[in-house]
C-alpha cells in the first residue's frame, strides 16, 4: 500500500511535470502503448500550456483551453496530457541536477515528450474561430 504522503507526492510529480495539452482527429480506441495522438491538430511547439490544480492530497486537475481558432472548421475526437520527462537512463541526473537548470555541465537529465492520458469521444465541433474549448481530465492517485 503506498502511504499518504507518498501519494501526494506522486500526484505533485504529475501536476508539475505534465503541464502540456492538445487536441486531435483521431477517435478509435485508445493503445496503451501509444504516446501521441492519432491525429493531432496541433504541432509539439504549439501545444496549449495547461493550468492544472489538485483538490484533495491525491487528486489531479489537469486543464488545456483551447481556441477556436486553433481549431477552425474541425470536428475534435480525443484529447492528450504530455509532459516532457527524463529518458529512463537520466532520471538520476534529474535527481542530482534537474532537468532545466541555470548552468550546464553535461549531466543534466536529457527529457522527452511523454504522453500521460489520451481520452477518445464522439466528435465535437466545427468549431469558430470565437469559440473555447475547455477540457478537464481529473486523475486520482490511488
Amino acid at each position: 500500500m503506498i502511504t499518504e504522503n507518498g501519494k501526494r507526492k506522486i500526484a505533485l510529480f504529475l501536476k508539475e511535470f505534465y503541464t502540456k495539452g492538445n487536441v486531435g482527429v483521431g477517435g478509435d480506441a485508445t493503445n496503451p502503448n501509444g504516446n501521441v495522438l492519432d491525429s493531432p491538430m496541433l504541432a509539439d511547439a504549439s501545444m496549449v500550456t495547461m493550468s492544472n490544480s489538485t483538490s484533495g492530497n491525491t487528486t489531479i486537475d489537469f486543464k488545456g483551453s483551447f481556441t477556436g481558432s486553433q481549431l477552425t472548421g474541425t470536428t475534435i475526437r480525443e484529447f492528450g496530457v504530455f509532459g516532457d520527462l527524463p529518458l529512463d537512463a537520466t532520471f538520476e541526473n534529474m535527481k542530482l541536477e534537474g532537468v532545466a537548470p541555470e548552468t550546464t555541465d553535461g549531466t543534466e537529465a536529457t527529457t522527452e515528450q511523454i504522453m500521460l492520458a489520451r481520452v477518445n469521444f464522439d466528435g465535437l465541433g466545427p468549431f469558430a474561430a470565437t469559440d473555447q474549448v475547455d477540457f478537464i481530465l481529473t486523475v486520482e492517485v490511488e
